[in-house]
């Protein structure tokens, strides 16, 4: 008895030394003993669940992070990522899409933080020079903080709690009309040796010595004394809503692409809805033998709906995909304005009323893809454009939505439609980070060429077969998206580095491995190299009916599916 007592009396001096070395702070210990020993309380959520018992916990399998609450803030430690950061007390976390970036919100800011990585190599000025070149690489060029009314007002490198960091901090102004509340950012740039940084991105609605404050208290709380122990997931809840004012026949159809075994097949060839031709796609059709039950076609918000053109396609007994994009400058200019803050702040909603009544009055199902490919660092409505921040996309997302749901548009069906990687490749930049919400979603849009091997050397550009296309896709946002039925909105073959022929014949062998996807459009375009001018060289040739062969290889998938 007298042995044990001695035991438990060591047991208890050891971790009172542990509290005065400052090295409770991120270790788990059992709450009953923290409570005997004056230590801070905390809640532990294991897979995103609070637990009572932290004794429960397997830190080897489970995704664990515990909230610490002591008398100056409270503390996230992140266990599967292995650092600390404390935020004020009045602080509530969303730990849903942790694997890639953790949500705050607090009175003072709402913040996300993020453990990512550089692609430029090891070393704290490769990652300040990765910051400058990619995650800067328009919210601080002269013409664009011009054109966006950006004002900086801090932009320095400092040695905060040990680390070297960069604090970046700036404001837009909106618009006279603009509902936006969160117009000032703080970005704060946490550089190691390797090639891991951390990003954490403050928003508040003005720049105050207050706010700098907080953001300071924050960054100078940081610390990687925590020890990586589990796992580190999604925990998602993601799900279609049909939309109970859809019209019958817009009902007809959704219910066919959900319950559809068999992929249905459509086609984009330049410009024939908007021009309200298809004697290309008649042609198409012709050499195939077979009947494209789709068509696809691209306006920008400016333009006018096709309407004629979606006529004809109906009348021929095809479904329309229309893709909207909310930009005049794609791929072109990204370093000037840009429409998405005129959109976000409500200065363009008379055209996308006239948008939303055109399509009303059609009347017949449109597949409507909004947006697509946005985690990308190439189309003006990504974050990369709108400064770094993916709840932009969603605010315009949702301001589209609305529009049209106060416009009585009873035939639309909402794509989601991420890119099948994230350029760049960091957290804050996932798919999950654009998503725009259960009830504003009907169908998941994947997206995943075969680019094939022109520019091999120039960008790593190599040969992949669909399967392996589909199949990584499939893998990384079945858990997320797999509620969904799923649509291939726009893809292809190039010809350049591999047999296009094997490839066709290979994907309709292969595409009954993914029953989630319902249909697909084939891209019948090319990609032209830049440096020949437009039009010329084909860099990524993706026609179907690039040859005899490839023809004869497409009609005899389609027709024996």
């Amino acid at each position: 008895m007298r042995k044990k007592r001695i035991i438990i009396i060591i047991g208890i001096i050891m971790l009172i030394l542990i509290a005065m070395l400052g090295i409770y702070k991120f270790t788990p210990l059992n709450q009953t003993i923290r409570e005997l020993l004056g230590l801070p309380r905390s809640v532990f959520y294991v897979n995103n669940v609070p637990v009572s018992n932290p004794g429960v916990i397997d830190y080897i399998k489970d995704d664990v992070r515990e909230v610490q609450i002591n008398k100056e803030r409270t503390y996230l430690i992140n266990h599967s990522r292995g650092f600390a950061i404390g935020f004020p007390h009045d602080a509530e976390y969303d730990f849903s899409t942790a694997q890639e970036y953790i949500s705050v919100k607090c009175s003072a800011f709402s913040a996300v933080i993020s453990k990512e990585w550089t692609t430029y190599g090891p070393g704290i000025e490769e990652s300040k020079k990765y910051v400058t070149e990619v995650l800067h690489k328009y919210m601080l060029d002269e013409k664009y903080m011009k054109e966006n009314r950006i004002t900086v007002h801090k932009n320095d490198y400092e040695e905060i709690a040990g680390y070297p960091m960069q604090i970046l901090a700036l404001s837009r102004k909106p618009g006279e009309g603009s509902e936006v509340k969160d117009n000032t950012y703080v970005y704060g740039y946490i550089f190691r040796d390797d090639v891991i940084l951390y990003r954490v991105m403050f928003k508040a609605p003005k720049y105050t010595e207050e706010l700098m404050e907080e953001v300071y208290n924050t960054l100078e709380s940081f610390s990687e004394n925590v020890v990586t122990k589990g796992v580190s997931d999604t925990f998602t809840d993601f799900y279609p809503v049909e939309n109970k004012n859809w019209n019958e026949e817009t009902k007809a159809l959704y219910k066919e692409l959900k319950e559809t075994e068999t992929c249905k097949w459509g086609i984009f060839t330049p410009w024939a809805v908007i021009n309200n031709d298809f004697t290309n796609i008649r042609k198409l059709e012709e050499k195939a033998g077979v009947k494209f039950e789709g068509v696809l076609e691209y306006i920008y918000h400016t333009e006018k709906v096709p309407l004629e053109g979606m006529k004809t396609a109906y009348n021929e007994g095809k479904i329309i995909e229309l893709t909207l994009q909310t930009s005049t400058i794609m791929n072109e200019d990204l370093d000037g304005h840009n429409p998405m803050f005129d959109v976000l702040d409500g200065e363009h909603d008379d055209k996308l009323r006239k948008i939303a009544q055109d399509i009303r009055d059609f009347s017949h199902p449109v597949l409507f893809r909004l947006n697509n490919e946005m985690n990308s660092d190439w189309t003006s409505y990504s974050a990369s454009t709108c400064l770094t921040d993916p709840d932009i996309f969603v605010g315009v997302w949702r301001r589209i939505y609305n529009i049209f749901e106060e416009e009585g548009v009873d035939n639309t069906i909402w794509i989601f439609n991420p890119n099948d990687e994230n350029f760049p490749p960091n957290g804050y930049n996932s798919s999950l980070a654009y998503y725009p919400g259960n009830g504003y979603v009907h169908l998941f849009g994947v997206t995943g060429y075969n680019t094939g091997t022109y520019y091999a050397e120039a960008h790593g550009e190599r040969w992949r077969t669909f399967d392996e296309i589909y199949s990584n896709i499939t893998q990384k946002s079945i858990k997320d998206y797999g509620k969904f039925p799923w649509i291939i909105t726009e893809f292809a073959s190039s010809s350049i580095g591999g047999d296009k022929v094997q490839w066709i014949n290979d994907m309709f062998g292969d595409l009954e491995k993914f029953p989630n996807i319902k249909m697909a459009f084939w891209f019948n375009s090319a990609d032209y190299d830049e440096a020949y001018g437009k039009n010329n060289v084909p860099a990524r040739p993706y026609w179907f009916d690039e040859t005899q062969e490839t023809t004869q290889a497409f009609a005899n998938g389609i027709k024996n599916k």
